[in-house]
């Protein structure tokens, strides 16, 4: 444990607590801070509870008694307006992505004190208003934009004039993952795995059904194991179908340990067509598996160091990701050597070298005041 002598009380923002890689940010990081003394609050919108985290949860879904979606609205804004007002956080940490301008202001600038927002994607709109003038209405009174790659920090520099932007990594917790990476997996034979949200087509995994199918790997016996869920599941397993690998593509849906599949498989796939910092490269190299993605926007690059623990495919190329795709099975020896170097290669991701990041921040924040 990092000594640290000022306590602080800390409200993490997320719509949900389960599914996503700023969910499992916010898990992981309260783990950090509790474990530093801090009293950790986890304010969660909507939406399930499934990761494990530390510290006392509010819910704001409870407090929808009505039937009605304004009037929910108005309750739920009471709510969150005591609960903040009752607690009086030190920091207020939103993981949260913004799609209602006016909702949002009304917290940021009227509920929100000692706010810090994350931005989580390369998409900058789903976090920021594309007009400057709204933009900087939104996040006037914020203290700090915590970029999660390098490549967001400078596209929000690009692209808009923010002064108090700052660039942290996600965490991963590699002392859990060592726990619970041997679990048993309900699947016996060699496979690659993919995995994330299926509610839009961001991590495109019809790119990926269609690239593994036109590589070597269904002929070896080689599986396509993908986790995850959402409305275009189905679309996904009839393409599957359509194309004469539904034996081979197994599609797993969301399952409580995703790092044992990781862990097991020959190694993860990366299809998308963007992304902020893909935390499912992180986690395989976490589980010693080696993984092949797009070198799409942001964040593969920042993870993968080509031919060293993986391999930077040319971003949108399916040609060139069945290619990977193949060389990674047929070439032993340029497989082992990235497997050997997986876990060493992302150390600099490691929660207690992100969360003395936020500690540093935090005093810096506090000093300026």
């Amino acid at each position: 444990m990092t000594q640290n002598r000022t306590s602080y009380k800390i409200c993490l923002v997320t719509v949900t607590l389960s599914d996503g890689g700023a969910e499992r940010c916010a898990a992981n990081l309260s783990h950090f801070f509790v474990n530093q003394g801090f009293e950790v609050h986890h304010l969660v919108f909507a939406g399930k509870i499934e990761y494990d985290y530390s510290g006392e949860v509010m819910h704001l879904a409870k407090y929808s008694s009505s039937t009605f979606g304004f009037v929910n609205r108005i309750q739920r804004f009471l709510h969150l307006k005591k609960y903040l007002n009752d607690h009086n956080f030190d920091f207020i940490i939103d993981f949260r992505d913004k799609h209602f301008f006016w909702q949002e202001f009304i917290i940021h600038n009227y509920l929100y004190k000692n706010h810090i927002q994350t931005i989580h994607s390369n998409k900058l709109d789903s976090y920021i208003p594309k007009s400057k003038f709204l933009a900087n209405l939104l996040y006037k009174n914020s203290k700090q934009l915590i970029a999660v790659s390098k490549g967001i920090e400078e596209k929000i520099k690009t692209e808009y004039n923010f002064k108090n932007i700052h660039q942290i990594y996600n965490p991963i917790d590699f002392k859990n993952i060592k726990e619970i990476k041997s679990e048993s997996i309900d699947f016996e034979g060699d496979f690659i795995v993919a995995a994330g949200s299926m509610n839009k087509n961001i991590k495109q995994f019809d790119h990926l059904i269609e690239c593994y199918s036109k590589s070597n790997l269904p002929d070896k016996n080689i599986k396509l194991i993908i986790l995850g869920d959402g409305k275009l599941k189905q679309d996904w397993i009839n393409l599957a179908d359509r194309i004469g690998q539904k034996e081979n593509i197994i599609f797993k849906g969301n399952v409580e340990n995703p790092f044992a599949y990781y862990s097991k498989a020959l190694f993860t796939v990366l299809t998308s067509k963007y992304e902020g910092l893909p935390m499912v490269l992180i986690e395989s190299l976490a589980c010693e598996t080696p993984v092949v993605a797009y070198n799409c926007e942001t964040g593969p690059s920042e993870i993968i160091n080509h031919l060293q623990n993986g391999l930077l495919v040319e971003n949108q190329n399916k040609e060139a990701m069945i290619a990977a795709m193949n060389t990674f099975y047929e070439d032993k020896n340029l497989y082992l050597h990235c497997k050997s170097n997986c876990k060493t290669s992302i150390s600099k991701f490691e929660v207690e070298n992100i969360g003395n990041q936020w500690l540093s921040l935090f005093k810096q924040l506090k000093n300026e005041r």
